[in-house]
């Protein structure tokens, strides 16, 4: 039962968060995920991508229903609002990857690119996985784009 209790308790516990920096990354993040505007990653591959459901109306921007069947599964595990008029997230941008003792982020060939500590990742890097380490800074656009985040470990014993 003790197992089963761990188990339980382990689901629900993020073993590592992305942290926005800016106030543009904060936006990008819905208040239906997350009042604390912080990303919980809990599972891997952990993918994140564009939000490309938006509508707009005499009330302002919303996001259509997103209807899934049990055939289908959704491209990534978050989904970003981009604000930008550039549209600096793709609809599958970067995923965070747990290997055994370590993290690595890929960028899945995103349009404007990945930056991890300010080194670029996509687009020719876009093949190659980069270890990601606690505190890491990434970027997700081009080197204009103001959607950084910090990626911080909270579960080391994976």
């Amino acid at each position: 039962m003790q197992n089963l209790k761990k188990e339980i308790i382990d689901s629900f516990i993020p073993k590592a968060v992305l942290v926005p920096l800016t106030e543009d990354a904060k936006s990008t993040i819905t208040l239906l995920h997350n009042r604390k505007k912080l990303i919980p990653i809990s599972t891997f591959p952990f993918k994140i991508g564009r939000e490309s459901r938006m509508g707009e109306s005499d009330r302002g921007l919303f996001v259509k229903l997103r209807i899934l069947s049990n055939y289908s599964k959704p491209n990534n595990d978050i989904y970003l609002i981009d604000n930008n008029d550039t549209l600096e997230i793709s609809k599958e941008h970067f995923e965070i990857i747990n290997d055994k003792d370590e993290y690595l982020i890929k960028d899945r060939e995103s349009t404007m690119g990945t930056k991890l500590n300010n080194v670029e990742i996509g687009k020719e890097q876009s093949k190659y996985t980069h270890i990601l380490n606690d505190g890491d800074i990434i970027k997700i656009g081009s080197s204009h784009s103001k959607y950084e985040f910090q990626f911080l470990i909270l579960n080391s014993a994976n």
